[in-house]
């Protein structure tokens, strides 16, 4: 019997990754919306307050509807409905944290191998300024108001940062917009000023790490390029 060469076998596998990868989470996202169920759970206050069960179900559901980045209001909403303010926020940081860090190894095992063959030197200088800073780096995107959190758990996969500072930026920079929808959920009425406040708050320390961040890059990348050529640092 004729075998396949692992040469051969090599980039049908680069390919079949992330085509795998992408086809499980649009199918995902898309059977979770149109099928009730797990959205009724979410909206079932009876159910998630039925004492450590009510708690795993929420923490299940929940994990799974962020993994496959359908919006993280829905769930912090219900859980400051189920929950109160303290312990909602403490459930839906442990359930979105999850749910990231599985889209997190879910792009590592399909898109990495297949970045590093198409991208070639782009994704070799992201991945360089992501991997100088991690925890930084994912912490300055998870707090920016706009974006998508599933982009953001793809590109911390497929880049070569460890799960270790992902994971701790996602809680750090996930916790003030869950703070703010677990409120809502919980009955806490937030006025136009301090929606305002915490927003613009958000956007400016963003856009302060951002700034350091780049500064940072910026001298890695000349005291690199003075160490390749042998010249003394300015």
């Amino acid at each position: 019997m004729e075998q396949t060469s692992p040469s051969a076998s090599g980039p049908v596998l680069r390919f079949l990754r992330p085509a795998l990868m992408l086809a499980f989470l649009v199918a995902g996202a898309v059977l979770l919306r149109a099928v009730p169920g797990l959205r009724h759970v979410l909206d079932s206050t009876a159910l998630l307050r039925d004492g450590v069960w009510g708690r795993v179900v929420f923490l299940a559901g929940a994990s799974v509807w962020c993994a496959f980045g359908l919006p993280r209001q829905v769930a912090g909403f219900a859980a400051g409905l189920a929950y109160g303010a303290v312990e909602g926020t403490v459930m839906i940081t442990l359930a979105s944290t999850a749910g990231c860090v599985a889209g997190f190894f879910w792009a590592r095992w399909g898109g990495r191998q297949w970045a590093q063959a198409r991208l070639g030197a782009r994704f070799a200088r992201l991945d360089a300024m992501l991997s100088r800073q991690p925890f930084l780096s994912i912490l300055t995107l998870r707090l920016l108001p706009v974006g998508s959190a599933l982009l953001l758990n793809l590109l911390g996969g497929v880049s070569g940062i460890g799960v270790l500072p992902f994971a701790a930026a996602t809680v750090l920079g996930g916790l003030p917009q869950n703070v703010v929808v677990v409120l809502l959920g919980a009955g806490v009425r937030l006025d136009a000023v301090w929606q305002f406040v915490l927003g613009g708050g958000l956007f400016v320390a963003s856009g302060v790490l951002g700034v350091w961040l780049l500064r940072r890059a910026q001298v890695g990348r000349i005291v690199q390029d003075s160490g390749q050529t042998g010249q003394p640092d300015a």
